[in-house]
C-alpha cells in the first residue's frame, strides 16, 4: 500500500491542533497522556505507563505502546516526547494558510507534539490497512525538555526493541542527526573571606573578584566544531559593605568527543582552583554528567532505511551532528542504536514556533514509510 495515499491530512492535522491545545510542561503531561492512551485504545493497543512519574516527580510516567508484527524481524522503537516548554498552558493554535502558529502568546509546542501526532497518525494507517511491518514499540517519555529525565527513568529492560528512531529534531524536514554531544554541568563553590568593606577591606578576599578573574581565563563559548561550554549562572553577594565570601557557578560543558569533554571540564576545574590558590581561598567543583555521547556509523543499515524511505518520498536526506541533547542520546546509551529525525517544526523554544502543513503531513508520511520500508528488507543491527 502506497503510504502517502494512506494519509488522512486534514484528521492529522486536526489531532496535532488537538495535542498542542493541552498543556504539558515537564511533570505535567498527564493530560496528554491520556489522549495517547484513548487513541491506543480506540485501535486496539495498550498504552503501557512505567514508573517515571515517581522518579521525576510528575503526574505521569513514559507510555509504550507494543503492536505486534512480523516476527521474523527485530523489533523496532519509535519515540517522541510529551512535554513542553513554558509558557505552554493555554496554547491556541491557529491554522493559516500553509502552517499552524500559537496565538503569541504562547509556544506551539510541535516540538514535540508534531511527533507524537505523527505517531498516533501512523497506528491508525497501520491499524486500518495492516501490511508487512516489524513489531514496534512506541514510546512517549515525560520530562525531556528538564534534562531528558523521562528518558533516563525507563528501564532498558521494558523495551525488546533492537534498533529506533527518534522524531524530535528541528530543522528542515530531511535532516537526521547521526551524532549528537555529551554533556557535563559543574556546580562550583570560590569561598572567599568576608570583611568589613569600608573599615577593613585589606583583611577580606572578594569571592566575586577570585571568580571573575577565573572566567577571564576560562575557554567557554564554542571552543572548537565538536566542543562548547557556558557560565549559565552566577550567585553570590549580601551587600556593598561587605567583601563577599562566596560565591556559587553553575555551568556546563558538551562535546561531541568524550575526551574533549575530559580536558574542557578538567581546564574548568583548574582554572577556578588555580584562582582562588592564588588570593590564600579555595573553590569547590563538582561534575555530574547529563548523558553520554552517541554517534551512528556511516554504515550503519539504519542508515539506509532512512535513504530509502526519503527517496520515495521525494526528501533529500542530510546526515550530520547536533549540538544538544536529546532523548536519542540516552536511549543510545542505554543501548539501543538510533537515529534522531528532524520533522520540520521551526523556531522552537520561542513565542514565533511553527510548523508548516505540508511538512506536518510529510513527517508522518515518512514515519510509516520507514516501517514499511524495514517490512520489506532485511535489516540487522
Amino acid at each position: 500500500m502506497d503510504a502517502v495515499a494512506s494519509i488522512d491530512r486534514e484528521r492529522l492535522i486536526a489531532d496535532f491542533m488537538t495535542l498542542v491545545a493541552i498543556g504539558s510542561p515537564s511533570r505535567d503531561e498527564a493530560n496528554v497522556a491520556a489522549y495517547i492512551r484513548g487513541v491506543a485504545e480506540e485501535l486496539g493497543y495498550l498504552a503501557e505507563e512505567d514508573d517515571a512519574a515517581e522518579i521525576v516527580g510528575g503526574n505521569t510516567g513514559n507510555l509504550i505502546i507494543r503492536v505486534p508484527g512480523d516476527s521474523t524481524k527485530s523489533t523496532v522503537l519509535m519515540m517522541a516526547h510529551m512535554d513542553t516548554v513554558a509558557p505552554g498552558h493555554g496554547v491556541q493554535p491557529i491554522r493559516h494558510a500553509d502552517r499552524i502558529t500559537s496565538d503569541g502568546k504562547t509556544i506551539l509546542g510541535a516540538d514535540d507534539k508534531a511527533g507524537i501526532a505523527g505517531l498516533l497518525h501512523m497506528l491508525r494507517v497501520l491499524s486500518a490497512t495492516g501490511g508487512d511491518h516489524p513489531p514496534l514499540e512506541i514510546v512517549f517519555t515525560v520530562c525531556e525538555e528538564v534534562g531528558l529525565q523521562g528518558v533516563k527513568a525507563l528501564d532498558r529492560r521494558q523495551l525488546r526493541a533492537s534498533y529506533g528512531f527518534v522524531f524530535d529534531s528541528g530543522g528542515p524536514l530531511g535532516f537526521v542527526v547521526t551524532e549528537g554531544p555529551a554533556q557535563a554541568k559543574m556546580e562550583a563553590r570560590v569561598q572567599g573571606r568576608a570583611a568589613h568593606a569600608g573599615l577593613a577591606p585589606e583583611k577580606g578576599v572578594s569571592a566575586i573578584v577570585v571568580a571573575a578573574q577565573a572566567i577571564s581565563e576560562m575557554r567557554v563559548g564554542r571552543i572548537n566544531e565538536r566542543t562548547t561550554a557556558n557560565i549559565g549562572q552566577i550567585r553570590g553577594g549580601y551587600a556593598t559593605n561587605i567583601v563577599c565570601d562566596l560565591v556559587e557557578l553553575s555551568a556546563e560543558a558538551r562535546s561531541l568527543s568524550t575526551e574533549e569533554l575530559r580536558v574542557q571540564r578538567e581546564h574548568m576545574t583548574q582554572v577556578l582552583q588555580h584562582a582562588a590558590a592564588r588570593h590564600g581561598v579555595t573553590a569547590e567543583v563538582e561534575w555530574q554528567e547529563s548523558y553520554p555521547a552517541f554517534s551512528l556509523s556511516e554504515d550503519s543499515p539504519l542508515r539506509r532505511v532512512v535513504k530509502q524511505a526519503m527517496s520515495e518520498l521525494g526528501i533529500t536526506p542530510v546526515f550530520g551532528p547536533a549540538g544538544s541533547g536529546s532523548d536519542a542520546s540516552v536511549i543510545s546509551g542505554k543501548g539501543i542504536p538510533v537515529l534522531n529525525l528532524a520533522i520540520g517544526y521551526q523556531q522552537i523554544h520561542t513565542l514565533e514556533e511553527w510548523i508548516s502543513l505540508d511538512d506536518l503531513c510529510l513527517a508522518a508520511e515518512l514515519m510509516l514509510r520507514i516501517v514499511r520500508v524495514i517490512g520489506e528488507i532485511d535489516v540487522r543491527v
